[in-house]
This record gives structure tokens, sequence and C-alpha cells, in this order.
């Protein structure tokens, strides 16, 4: 009885969601928050360089970054040429996030209380939703590549799997087999969302061992199956991009896309770096994350050629699971597919945990934190998240893909790129934690927002729309302007910059601009902040921001 009359409280009063309120270390009274949105206690700093080097070793080796490159062959560059975009790609966004890494580990306050010094106290929200929307979307491609390493799995024991009478229609561009194999990697993936990362070390640890041996034997069965095609197939592929503008295009356009599949933690890679001992620990990213992933593309983009030139088509093999699925013509290679999609499936469910289902829930609580939670975020993620979204269309072609990664990026680029500048040219790394949590704050802006950061984010956004409409519909025409688009992060980080400094310079947020910074908690005895050796004025760490007001101006 007790759980029927939960049941209809919950469906009949919107207000019996109300979540009892949490004290904050940090948050005023009367603001409702919690300890989830708290700077990081001194006890969770254990985040170092090595920490961070780790972490993108896990992330690297995943069946998407696999995808990302493969795709590259697959649009017609050679496996080096892909592999270049990667290393380019990859460092430019590698500069963003190590900047935005720097500034969490020096707050130690998550994403989405920090992009309020840029964009607002409400303004911050449309960042903060932005930024789970994407998570979410993540979360569902991932899901439902693990479910096809399901059915390859299930097909190694019972072949007959394979030949599952299909009752969705075939508009749908997938199988009730690919349905089933879908729920039931999300079923296996629910019970690893709930528990903390830290508790699934060993799980990690795993993957970074098992996801390079199944890379480096692809990469033979590859290059073994294609025999004496190997050698054109890498030097001088079929159907490669003609030279001159038109492979230049394909490779920048490459290196957008590259760029696009790590915009969202360029964004909110404070969420993990708040978590440092020190600041100078976020420094490895700058050089860990091209690296690592140029080396990883490597295994991808040959194994990738050399099978396109055996099977005749550009536009094959370029998601892992399509390879593996080749392995079914032996009792050997049927156990080969068989670990092998376990494997990458493994891979699929701890990239969800650590980089999309945690993010989305983060952002969740920031936005509502009178009804949600980290558990009920978290919940929402692995449900509306997976359930709520059409993965299959977007992983149907190498292009789909493609233009996937590269449209989203033209939003999420921009905005990383002003959290960064913000901190660093406009208030010169001084910043008060205690007024990213008072909605009247120095932070407040003009009812707000900071209409500065949206000026230049929609003036960085404007000029790709034109390409992501074309990139969606080719039949829409739109001249020349396509070559602003194969550049779009590039384009959009460079307009978002000079606008917000531009406009800083001449009609400049006085109030926020303060001289003696506030980059953490206040302790009981020291007069330095443990964040860089900042000196920090502790008197009157609680008075209202208007009394402060001449006391932290610049």
């Amino acid at each position: 009885m007790a759980v029927k009359d939960t049941i209809r409280k919950r469906t009949t009063s919107p207000s019996s969601w109300v979540l009892p309120k949490e004290e904050s270390c940090i948050a005023p009274d009367d603001v409702w928050s919690n300890k989830d949105m708290d700077p990081a206690p001194f006890e969770h700093r254990i985040w170092t360089g090595w920490t961070f080097f780790t972490y993108w070793i896990s992330d690297a080796f995943n069946p998407g970054q696999w995808a990302t490159v493969a795709s590259f062959v697959g649009m017609g560059l050679t496996w080096w040429e892909s592999c270049l975009a990667i290393l380019v790609g990859g460092f430019l966004v590698a500069i963003v996030i190590t900047a935005n890494g720097y500034i969490g580990a020096v707050l130690h306050t998550p994403f989405a209380v920090t992009s309020r010094s840029v964009y607002g106290y409400w303004g911050s929200k449309f960042v903060v939703f932005s930024r789970m929307v994407i998570a979410c979307f993540w979360l569902s491609i991932n899901s439902w590549s693990g479910g096809i390493f399901v059915s390859l799995m299930i097909q190694a024991i019972w072949p007959q799997y394979a030949k599952l009478k299909n009752s969705i229609p075939e508009s749908q561009g997938a199988t009730s087999q690919d349905f089933l194999s879908f729920f039931l990697f999300w079923l296996l993936q629910l019970p690893f969302v709930f528990i903390h990362p830290s508790k699934l070390k060993w799980v990690f640890n795993l993957k970074a061992i098992l996801v390079p041996v199944v890379a480096i034997g692809t990469l033979i069965y590859a290059v073994k199956k294609a025999g004496p095609l190997a050698s054109s197939a890498l030097s001088d592929p079929t159907g490669r991009v003609p030279g001159g503008s038109k492979r230049f295009i394909a490779f920048m356009y490459s290196v957008t896309a590259t760029q696009g599949t790590w915009a969202t933690l360029s964004i909110n890679v404070g969420d993990f770096s708040r978590y440092c001992k020190k600041p100078s620990a976020a420094y490895v990213q700058l050089f860990a994350i091209p690296i690592l992933f140029s080396i990883f593309s490597i295994f991808a983009a040959i194994s990738a050629a050399c099978l396109n030139a055996v099977h005749g088509t550009s536009d094959s093999f370029y998601q892992a699971y399509d390879i593996v699925g080749l392995w079914n013509t032996s009792a050997g290679g049927r156990a080969a597919m068989f670990l092998g999609s376990l494997i990458w499936a493994l891979s699929n469910v701890t990239t969800n945990i650590s980089a999309n289902s945690i993010s989305a829930a983060n952002d969740m609580t920031s936005l509502a934190p009178k009804y949600i939670n980290i558990k009920r975020g978290q919940m929402i993620a692995i449900t509306v998240g997976v359930w709520g979204f059409a993965p299959w269309k977007v992983l149907a072609s190498a292009s789909n893909f493609l233009t996937f990664m590269a449209s989203y990026s033209i939003v999420l680029a921009p905005i990383a790129v002003l959290l960064a500048v913000d901190f660093f040219f406009v208030k010169h790394r001084k910043i008060d934690i205690y007024e990213l949590y008072r909605p009247n704050g120095i932070y407040r802006f003009t009812g707000g927002w900071n209409w500065r950061a949206y000026v230049a984010l929609i003036i960085a956004i404007a000029p790709n729309l034109p390409g992501m409409a074309n990139a969606i519909n080719s039949n829409i025409n739109i001249g020349n302007i396509q070559y602003v688009y194969m550049v779009s992060n590039i384009v959009g980080d460079f307009l978002a910059i000079v606008v917000y400094l531009a406009l800083n310079k001449f009609f400049p947020a006085q109030e926020a601009l303060i001289g003696v910074p506030r980059h953490d908690l206040i302790p009981s005895s020291p007069s330095y902040s443990a964040q860089g050796g900042y000196p920090v004025d502790y008197s009157g760490a609680n008075e209202d921001s208007e009394d402060r007001e001449e006391k932290y101006r610049v």
C-alpha cells in the first residue's frame, strides 16, 4: 500500500519530488544547492599529472575514437593523412582542454559553477544544458554501439541469432535483433553506472590492457587479409581524394571533426581537474591528448585502409564492430569475435561511466538542484538520455558520423574557448568562488546574464550555420562559405576571442573584476590560497556582495 501511495503521490503532486535541502559549505542559506556542487574538499584532491595521463589512455582506446579516424580513411584520405588530422586536431583541442583543466584545478569548482563567472549566474544554464544534451547523446551512441557488440557475442555462441525474425520497418534503419541487443547492453551496463568510478578502477585498468591487444590483433588481421594489396592501400588507395583544394578541404574537415569529438570535454574537464592536488597536473594533457590519440589512430587507419582495399568500398569497416563481424568464419574465428566484442563492449561501458553518465548527472543537478541529485540525474541520463535519441541513424554511415561530430561543435567549441579567455585575459586569473554561488553577486552581470559572452557566442556560431545546413542537406547551395565550415572550430574560436576581448575592453563588467582572488574555501589559519600561492584576503567572507564591491574591485 505504501508503494502504491508513493506512486500516486509522485504522479499527481510535483512538490513530492522536492529533495531534502542539503547544507552547503559555501552557498548562501537561501540558495538551493548541494554538496556535489561545492568546491572539492581537500581530502578528495588526489589527482596528479599521472592520473590525467592514465585517464586519457583509457579514453583514447574506445570504439568511438577508432571510428573517428577510420571514417577519415573512408572519406578518401590515406592512413597517414588521417593520423595527421588526429594529431593536428588533437593538439588544437588539447590547448583548450588544458586551459580549462587548469581553471578547474585552481578553483576546485565544477564546470556548471565555474561557468557562472563567464556567462552569468543564470546565463550559464544554457551552457550547462548544451553540455548535458551532448553527454546524453554520446551515452546513447556508445550504448547502441555496445548493443552491436552484444549481437556479435551472441552470434558467436548461437549463430542462429543472426536470423532472428525482424518486425521493425526497414525505414528505421535497424532490426529487431539490433533493438534487442541494444536493450541487453543497456541492462548489463545499468549496474555499473551507479557505482562510483573510484570503485571500478580495476575495470579501467583491465580495459587499458585488453583494448590495445585487440587493436594490435585487428591490425595484423587487416594487413594479412589485404596481402599484396596492402602496399597500394597504404600508399595510394583507390578512391583517394584528388590533390589540391579538394584534399585540403577533406583534411581540414577531418581536423574539425577531431576537435568536435572532444568539444564536450573541453567544456567540462573542470569536473575532473577540480580534484587535482596542484594546477600543474593539468599540463600533461597538452601532450598526452594528441600523442596518445595519434598512436591509437594508427591501428584504426591502417586496418580501415587495408580492408577497404579488399572489399572494394570506402564506406565500410570504419566501425570496430564492422571488422569484428568479419571473423565469423570458423570456430576459432567465432571465439575471437566473442572476445573482441566483449572487450570493445567493456570499453564502451567505461567511457559511458567516466565521460557521459556522471557528466550529464552533474549538469542536471546544477540545473534543477531542488528536484535532481546525482542519483536521479544518472537515472534520467541512463533512461531518457539513452532511449530518447536515434543513434542508429547517426551511425548509419561514415558521412553521417562525421556530420554529427562536426556540426554540434560549432556551438560547444566557442563556449569552451570563452571559459579560458575570460579567466586568463579578462579576469586575469582572479575569481571569487564565494560569489559564484550568489544569484545577486558580482557574477550576476545584467539580469543574471553576461551579454558580452552571448554576443561573442552568437557571432562565432553564425558564419558556420550555412555550412552545417549544407552538411545535413547537400541540396542546400551555400557557395564559397563551405570553406568557412571546413574550419568551423578555428573560425568560431577566433571570432569568439576577438569579439569577447573587444567587448570587455570597451564595455568592461567592472563589478566582476576583483583585485584579490578567492580560489579556495576559507581555511582556519593560513592567509594564502592553496592554489599557486595567490594572496587571499579572508576577512569579510560573509559580507554581502554590495558591501564588498569596492573592496575587491580593481
